[in-house]
């Protein structure tokens, strides 16, 4: 087995992902992006590149900036709104409730802690 060139590694990681694995890549790498530089200051060609992809693959996935940066706050609200939405059904008592949001709110910093700059 040969050693592969920097061509093949680059090959090799630009290889057919299913379409999801690509878009949840492609998110990834437009989170850092925007959180890094800001949504004017981002562009597609350093989002594709974070992300190790061709522009065109990009823009196969999202026809604009605009459209993946709400796709990037849609899920991410999305995921925060979830986890505040079970937290209150967690528990019936008001007192558990407030606690058990707060919790979740808390909890989604800690974890995501980028999405929550980009989101407030």
């Amino acid at each position: 087995m040969g050693v592969m060139s920097t061509t093949d590694v680059k090959n090799e990681s630009r290889s057919r992902l299913p379409r999801d694995e690509r878009r949840a890549q492609l998110l990834s790498a437009a989170l850092e992006s925007f959180t890094t530089a800001g949504y004017h200051a981002a562009s597609m060609d350093e989002i594709a590149e974070r992300a190790n992809v061709s522009k065109p693959v990009l823009y196969q996935h999202f026809p604009s900036k605009l459209d993946l940066y709400l796709a990037v706050l849609d899920l991410h609200i999305d995921s925060l709104v979830f986890s505040i939405q079970k937290a209150i059904a967690s528990t019936r008592e008001n007192k558990n409730r407030v606690k058990a949001t707060i919790d979740a709110y808390f909890g989604f910093i800690e974890g995501e802690g980028e999405a929550f700059r980009l989101l407030f």
